[in-house]
């Protein structure tokens, strides 16, 4: 699920004793904010304005590339060179306690979120070219889209940002060759939906771009659909919508606002092939009403407060447009954008994130004919409608949908479940108008049918059949993964589709098969039993991943064994925890839902945690199998203000002590979060798939009895504890911060009772420490007393506190001393920060890659880490001075491995991470 979907963990994508367990305590937990947790990782950039200037964006690009140019003198010619770990093959294996009912029941390779697919109209057994444009790993092509194992080309690398919203293959190249990319995601999401640079065009397949078109007109928003004429290449018309920027391991927390200079949000027209763009639309007749401030952002305003999301042309008239935006319905213009009219008003236009999805056909007759698939946030349901005339006069539109199970329309029911602002979409094969898909999330509140994921309709939108699951088993089908992001289907065969979503890439037969016998046990009374077998008479015979070879997981962080360095896990956006294998680029998915932090233990080499969502981790001491994994989080999951990905550590020192950061302050347990209870006492009550949760699961404790984020310490009060940090060499030294940008220190958080525990906070010591977002700590193993800070945000949001990065030492008076450490770093966040202790390095990822500093060396100047890394973002780092290992999480590229140099090494070999 995106970010904005409710803080109470997996969701129904997590296991069915824990849902129903997080069900029934919603009403003590934080409840749903549509806007808030997807705003997290933007304000951990924007903090404390809540805006990011486009102008600093566009710095912060240049000091990295000004960075990219330099090398370290001497004897280090920094010539490693970054090693990508995969996952090529992301696995989720056969697990009997995945359900048809709750996620996913058979084996499954994921990729990461796919937003956009473009299919090559000569498509055929031959040849069949697929472009796929990714949430954060840029730009993928295959031509083997039909084999039963394509090969994946990547083709990102050029590209200015890996994030990804949409792809486009222009219709006037009949070889297929010239295609358009839009650079930053339009979903509106905090869950990496992140601004863009502008678009990309390549003229032979993918080998060159150029590039960006349009930066200054579309920089530092998302780009949701770019449309050529088809019959000129010079017209352009592309979509966009406000964005994001920025992502740390640690994240989301706050409410986004609009871009400071960025341009106006809307539909922008280019007649010169994309040189020069003209704003044109932005769910309004008059488009000089439309301002992009911040009145218009609160939806107070004439126009969309999001913008616009889609754009089609008239399969009988190019120069008749339609705009789809958000909160403001669907609009057409009769001439080429010069003036518009609404053709549908919204489902909801009080709610920012309604979010209509259009697509159109002719009609034998030459009329128009349109389908919508609307919804938002809450009532109204999403539901589709149809006009069979829409190029002109006033159209009307017949409203298919129902909630009866007894109806036909049932079929298309609220399939995106309150956040279509994220996974929406509705199409209609050319030549085809009878035929339509329509896509959103999951049903998992009911299992009639197959959790209508996608459902097709043949009938123009009467009724529906359930593609989500294919027809190879009635208890293991092959499944489509939860929220759907676009579809495109066989120029040859309407009936055999493509399918992006979280998961990645899928492909069905184009055969349908009736499997309504499969309804049969499922305890259905009428009128819903005679809908599923109704929806199930027609499902595809088989589904099939198309994502081996594919490295596009989102990671969060990454967790190192401390007794096997090559030993990983981490956790991804919407697919859960990986581990790593033996094998080269395969890893196994341990956990479903979304993934947070995770981690080892120093002593049990079994153990490992995971977290979902909002402060809630887990623990397991059987490697990590998917069956074992118990919930340890009930004292934390209430707390108000939790960060969408909190900070969890297990202690380096101490076997089964483990801290985990809320809206309140830092927690503890020193029993892995068992208590009094034995393993297997434990497992039987907190099981996150057979537990009985008869009693409470956890036994975390306050440190402290003030807590980090209260009003008593003065400034900077609020937000979330956002990294906790601890070292090998002593027990009692732990480092904590917030989202803030306070700065606490203990000595004694090894104390008992936990409210015995004595913080000292170091930050307001000094009027340089930035308030801003803390977004991780690198303590001194040699010196406690000494650790390195880094804050996200822009300078130019805080000026008279600029830095990213600072040296800070404590003294035995409890008096700190700070030292700006961010040189030629310019004005860029840093999402992380690690120390390699053997020499002394720091490496700062950002979000564009990997920077290191020398300062043992005397350098005062930050360089690229090494090459081979695109330009991705890099939420988190983790690093193993002993065995010379430096690990990249990057969020749309999987894991990343850098082999240090062997220089002053010593025999050291804990992790050390950040977050």
């Amino acid at each position: 699920m995106g970010a904005d979907a409710a803080p109470v963990a997996a969701g129904g994508e997590g296991p069915p004793a824990l849902s129903a367990h997080l069900a029934k305590l919603r009403q003590a937990a934080p409840g749903d904010n549509p806007d808030g947790g997807a705003a997290d990782a933007f304000l951990a950039r924007a903090y404390p304005t809540g805006t990011i200037p486009v102008a600093a964006v566009n710095a912060a690009r240049s000091s990295f590339e000004a960075t990219e140019s330099r090398r370290l003198g001497g004897d280090d010619d920094n010539s490693a060179t970054w090693q990508q770990l995969g996952p090529t093959t992301a696995l989720y294996p056969f697990e009997p306690l995945r359900r048809p009912e709750d996620y996913l029941p058979n084996e499954y390779v994921a990729g990461g979120r796919t937003t956009s697919v473009a299919l090559a109209e000569s498509c055929g057994h031959r040849r069949c070219t697929m472009y796929i444009a990714t949430s954060g790993g840029g730009v993928w092509r295959t031509d083997d889209a039909l084999d039963d194992r394509p090969r994946w080309r990547y083709l990102g690398g050029p590209l200015g940002i890996n994030a990804a919203g949409s792809v486009t293959i222009d219709p006037n190249d009949r070889s297929g060759n010239t295609v358009y990319v839009g650079t930053g995601e339009a979903n509106i999401c905090g869950s990496g939906c992140v601004a863009g640079v502008g678009i990309y065009r390549t003229r032979d397949g993918g080998r060159h771009w150029e590039g960006p078109l349009g930066q200054a007109e579309l920089a530092g928003k998302g780009i949701g659909e770019i449309t050529i004429h088809p019959r000129n290449p010079n017209v352009i018309y592309a979509a966009t919508t406000t964005a994001l920027r920025g992502l740390s391991s640690v994240c989301c927390f706050g409410v986004t606002r609009p871009v400071p200079g960025a341009a106006q949000w809307g539909l922008y027209k280019s007649t010169d092939g994309g040189r020069t763009w003209g704003f044109v639309h932005n769910g309004t007749a008059n488009p000089a009403e439309c301002k992009g401030d911040n009145a218009e952002f609160l939806n107070q305003g004439t126009c969309s407060p999001r913008g616009v999301r889609e754009v089609k042309l008239d399969p009988g008239n190019p120069s008749i447009v339609y705009a789809a935006s958000f909160a403001r319905g669907v609009w057409r213009s009769p001439d080429a954008g010069t003036t518009w009219e609404q053709i549908k008003p919204s489902l909801n236009p009080t709610v920012i994130q309604t979010r209509p999805a259009i697509s159109i056909n002719r009609l034998r007759s030459g009329a128009t004919r349109m389908y919508l698939y609307e919804g938002g946030v809450g009532t109204p349901f999403a539901r589709l409608f149809r006009s069979d005339s829409v190029a002109a006069g006033t159209p009307a539109f017949v409203d298919l949908t129902s909630a009866n199970p007894a109806d036909p329309g049932y079929a298309t029911f609220n399939q995106c479940f309150g956040q279509c602002w994220y996974d929406v979409f509705v199409h209609t094969p050319p030549g085809h108008p009878d035929i339509v898909y329509t896509g959103g999330s999951y049903d998992y509140d009911s299992f009639v049918a197959n959790h209508r994921g996608v459902v097709l309709s043949t009938d123009a939108g009467v009724s529906g059949t359930d593609m989500t699951f294919d027809g190879t088993s009635r208890e293991r089908p092959n499944a489509l993964h939860p929220d759907q992001h676009d579809i495109v289907t066989n120029p040859r065969n309407p009936l055999q589709f493509w399918e992006a979503s979280d998961g990645g890439v899928m492909r069905s037969s184009g055969q349908l098969v009736n499997r309504s016998r499969f309804c049969d046990g499922r305890g259905h009374a009428e009128p819903a039993l005679s809908r599923c077998r109704q929806m199930l008479s027609a499902v595809p015979s088989r589904l099939e991943s198309l994502n081996n070879g594919l490295n596009t997981l989102q990671f969060q962080s990454l967790s190192v064994s401390p007794h096997d360095p090559n030993l990983l896990q981490g956790g991804t956006q919407d697919n859960g925890t990986w581990q790593n294998t033996r094998r080269d680029g395969l890893w196994v998915n341990t956990m479903i839902g979304d993934g947070g932090q995770s981690g080892f233990d120093v002593r049990l080499k079994d153990f490992r945690f995971h977290t979902f969502q909002a402060t809630q981790p887990e623990v397991n001491f059987f490697g990590g199998k998917t069956s074992e994994w118990i919930y340890i989080a009930d004292p934390l999951v209430a707390v108000p203000g939790n960060l969408f990905y909190a900070a969890v550590i297990s202690d380096p020192r101490v076997s089964g002590t483990m801290f985990a950061g809320t809206g309140f302050t830092v927690h503890r347990t020193k029993t892995f979060g068992l208590g009094d209870r034995s393993r297997e006492e434990a497992n039987r009550i907190c099981n996150s798939w057979t537990g009985t949760f008869e009693a409470p699961c956890g036994d975390w404790e306050e440190l402290g009895t003030q807590r980090l984020t209260d009003a008593s310490w003065g400034s900077k009060a609020g937000g979330a504890v956002a990294a906790i940090e601890r070292v090998a060499t002593d027990s009692s030294t732990a480092w904590a911060a917030t989202s803030t940008g306070r700065v606490f220190v203990t000595h004694n958080v090894d104390a008992e009772p936990a409210s015995a525990v004595i913080w000292g906070r170091v930050d307001d010591d000094t009027a340089a420490s930035p308030n801003r977002f803390v977004t991780s700590i690198a303590i001194d193993p040699a010196d406690p007393d000494r650790a390195w800070v880094s804050y996200s945000g822009f300078d130019a949001n805080t000026p008279q506190t600029p830095g990213h990065v600072f040296e800070v030492t404590v003294d035995d008076a409890g008096l700190s001393t700070w030292a700006d450490r961010s040189f030629n770093l310019g004005d860029q966040p840093v999402s992380d920060l690690v120390r390699d202790d053997p020499t002394g390095d720091l490496y700062a990822s950002t979000d564009f890659g990997v920077l290191r500093l020398s300062p043992e060396r005397s350098q005062e100047t930050w360089v690229r880490a090494a090459a081979g890394m695109p330009n991705v973002e890099v939420p988190g780092l983790t690093i193993v001075p002993g065995s010379r290992l430096l690990y990249a999480a990057s969020h749309g590229l999987g894991a990343w491995r850098l082999k240090l140099d062997d220089n002053d090494q010593d025999n050291e070999d804990g992790q050390r991470r950040s977050g």
